[in-house]
């Protein structure tokens, strides 16, 4: 049985994002557990107990209302609702070490999962800190299946196979195309051998490898995400300069995929 968690902070954002992974596995036998991280910013004041009790009151409160929404577009799915108090990240991490989710599944707020990624969100700050593979849902997407997967790479080789399983997973079950974007700049790579390694890891998969030229990366994967209408985005955050040339702040108003555009964040186990 897979186990999917769900971050939820009760807005239409991440209910949208649960209703996503719902469809998105509705055929499998999962078990999803729903987050509710919740904290104090605050410390030393004689009500800090009580208000931490009405926060967990409110916590549960609205899990339950989640589980009841949910259930009643997927009447056989099987939720854990979790609430818990602390950050957001430290809860999370606790999660993923004790419990080792296949998918951390959470919504962003911006026009697009990139956008979102830059303006100090929570989903950021996941991507950047929890060990595990993430999809991050944005606000606006409906679940469609993934006739193609565009797959950024540096193709660079992974220091251990079993972190592509989640987009081996999901090209199985949908029999998606996957398309590998090489958004290499300066640094030399043998192409073919490095395109031989990597379709290596994906037997009996239809593969197409691309290169994008340019300098700016972020508009050259979105472009070509809509020149081939691609239905989703994948990438493995292992080297932090290629990652962070991506995700830099700088860039924030180029980095607007279409907020259609899932994406799926896997990690090498070298970051």
């Amino acid at each position: 049985m897979k186990n999917v968690l769900l971050l939820t902070d009760f807005s239409n954002t991440a209910r949208n994002a649960a209703l996503y992974a719902l469809k998105m596995f509705k055929d499998d036998q999962v078990l999803f557990s729903l987050l509710n991280a919740y904290d104090l910013e605050f410390s030393g004041s004689p009500y800090v107990m009580q208000v931490k009790e009405e926060m967990a009151f409110e916590s549960e409160k609205g899990l339950k209302q989640e589980v009841t929404l949910l259930k009643r577009v997927f009447p056989e799915v099987d939720v854990k609702a979790l609430s818990v108090f602390g950050s957001l990240i430290d809860m999370v991490d606790h999660y993923v070490q004790q419990h080792h989710p296949d998918l951390i599944v959470l919504g962003c707020k911006g026009e697009s999962a990139l956008e979102n990624f830059l303006l100090g969100s929570n989903a950021y700050e996941v991507i950047k800190s929890i060990k595990a593979p993430i999809l991050v849902v944005p606000k606006s997407a409906q679940f469609k299946k993934p006739e193609k997967i565009v797959f950024a790479t540096d193709l660079k080789d992974l220091a251990k196979d079993a972190v592509l399983n989640p987009v081996r997973d999901i090209v199985d079950r949908f029999r998606s195309a996957l398309m590998f974007v090489n958004v290499l700049e300066d640094e030399y790579v043998n192409r073919l051998d490095a395109e031989s390694k990597m379709a290596a890891h994906f037997p009996n998969i239809d593969l197409s490898f691309n290169f994008i030229e340019g300098e700016d990366v972020a508009k050259g994967i979105s472009k070509f995400m809509d020149d081939n209408e691609a239905e989703m985005i994948a990438m493995v955050r292992r080297d932090v300069s290629f990652f962070d040339r991506i995700f830099h702040p700088s860039i924030t108003k180029q980095m607007v995929l279409n907020p259609e555009h899932p994406m799926l964040i896997l990690h090498d186990k070298q970051v």
